[in-house]
């Protein structure tokens, strides 16, 4: 079995769910006491944060690249960022790390595709929605993609950082999110991709009419498969 690199802490609230995904799907396919081979780096947000604020990409890609590097050298094979928005800057941290890096759109989009779905919303916080690395990994499978307006952006991307990474999930947000998701539907979306880590937690008990793309139970699929491989 391969040994995971994983970047948690984005918010740590989701990086649980992985921790427990992997462990779960591993001993699913192994069996008996078996789990992960598993080095978790959890970054504190507080740190993170600010820099989101001001678009600073460049001193948030140092910090990841420089956990990135340690997880290597403790001995890790891959890396799996336990977010949506870091892919961001996923090339530039598996080019300094040397390592192969596990991506969650590109992952998703290979899920999608299986479906036949060919257009969908994406929901995660602006800088997945308003950024092409989403959209160019769905492309290339021949998947368009669709975003909420432009308030609807914002109210997401609040939502996300001023609650969800705290653990806080509450029903007027998941009853905004849904009428959000139902007006994409009407214009089109065949599928919703819950393209950041905590929205999952938020929908888990909502009904929607069509299908839904779990990013963290795919993206920890995938890390289990290539851990297997």
């Amino acid at each position: 079995m391969k040994t995971l690199g994983l970047i948690g802490g984005t918010g740590w609230v989701s990086a649980v769910d992985y921790y427990r995904l992997i462990n779960e799907l591993i001993n699913e396919k192994l069996g008996g006491v078996h789990a992960a081979k598993l080095i978790l780096y959890s970054l504190n947000f507080g740190e993170i944060k600010p820099l989101l604020d001001v678009n600073d990409w460049d001193n948030i890609s140092r910090i990841y690249i420089d956990i990135a590097v340690k997880l290597k050298e403790a001995g890790a094979n891959c890396i799996v960022l336990a977010a949506n928005t870091p892919h961001l800057i996923a090339d530039k941290i598996k080019q300094a790390a040397q390592l192969p890096l596990i991506h969650i759109a590109e992952v998703t989009a290979k899920a999608i595709k299986e479906t036949g779905i060919k257009k969908v919303a994406l929901l995660g916080t602006r800088f997945t929605m308003e950024n092409s690395f989403y959209k160019d990994a769905l492309a290339d499978h021949g998947i368009t993609t669709i975003v909420p307006y432009e308030i609807e952006r914002n109210f997401i991307h609040n939502s996300i950082l001023n609650e969800m990474v705290k653990g806080v999930f509450t029903e007027a947000s998941m009853a905004t999110h849904l009428e959000i998701i139902n007006r994409l539907i009407s214009e089109g979306a065949e599928g919703v991709v819950y393209a950041c880590t905590e929205i999952p937690i938020l929908l888990k008990d909502a009904s929607v009419s069509v299908t839904t793309f779990d990013t963290t139970l795919i993206h920890a699929k995938a890390a289990v498969a290539f851990a297997l491989d």
